[in-house]
This record gives structure tokens, sequence and C-alpha cells, in this order.
């Protein structure tokens, strides 16, 4: 009898560990449709006329987004910084019921390099397929 006891006690703990370490998971945001594949772009391949839009607002932030030959650009850019060294990171991309959801993370310089003691402009241009979505910035 001891041992269908601890035996159903261990079955009952395995039950609630499982069901409490199912919900910690990420939860898709909600209206999601689908992840969107994009590409990070060079400097050199970002088209003209998003090019110099970047170049006169370069030193405050901006959130564009440039359509192209059957392709959506979206630009994001943190303004000025006190050194170099910075980079960005996409953390999302995706299509969802108002529109397409895009998050960029500005990244410090890292502690081990040396970097540059004079101001920096860092951006980003990504492009994916093209699209008429309002573009939400998060």
């Amino acid at each position: 009898m001891k041992r269908l006891w601890k035996i159903i006690c261990l079955g009952v703990a395995l039950l609630t560990v499982s069901l409490l370490a199912g919900g910690c998971g990420e939860k898709e945001p909600e209206g999601k449709i689908r992840d969107l594949e994009f590409t990070v772009i060079e400097e050199d391949a970002v088209p003209k006329a998003l090019k110099d839009v970047i170049e006169e607002n370069r030193q405050k932030e901006m959130k564009l987004s440039y359509q192209n030959a059957g392709y959506l650009y979206i630009a994001r850019g943190f303004g000025e910084q006190t050194t170099g060294g910075y980079s960005i990171a996409v953390e999302q991309c995706y299509l969802a019921e108002d529109g397409i959801h895009v998050k960029f993370q500005l990244l410090g310089p890292p502690h081990d390099e040396k970097i540059k003691e004079e101001p920096s402009y860092p951006y980003i241009v990504i492009k994916t397929e093209g699209m008429d979505e309002t573009i939400v910035f998060e």
C-alpha cells in the first residue's frame, strides 16, 4: 500500500511539473500570421533613394520603410551614439493581422574591443517580400 501511494504521489508531482513547464514557453504574439523571411542589407546594397533619406536623418532615431522592385525595405536607426562599436539585432519580423511587426535592439560596444572614441550613427536595413502593410516598430 505504501508503494502504491508513493507511485501515485510521484505521478501527480511529475504531472504538475510538466504542466507548469509547458506554460513557461514563449507565447505567439496575438494575431500573428507567420514569420517573415528577411535579409540584412549591406550599406552598398541599400537603394539610393532610401540611403539619401537615411543620411539626411541619421543624427536622430528613425523608423523608415521603402518599396522598390517588389521588395520592402525596413530601416531602423538609433541616432547619434557617443562612440563606435554598436550593432543592431533583429529580434522579430512577422506578419500579423494588423501589419508587419519588427523589433530591433541596439547592442553596445563589446567590452573587450578597442572602439573609436568618436560619434557613430548605427542603423540597419532589412529587405523582405514586398507587401502593402502597415509597419509596427516595437
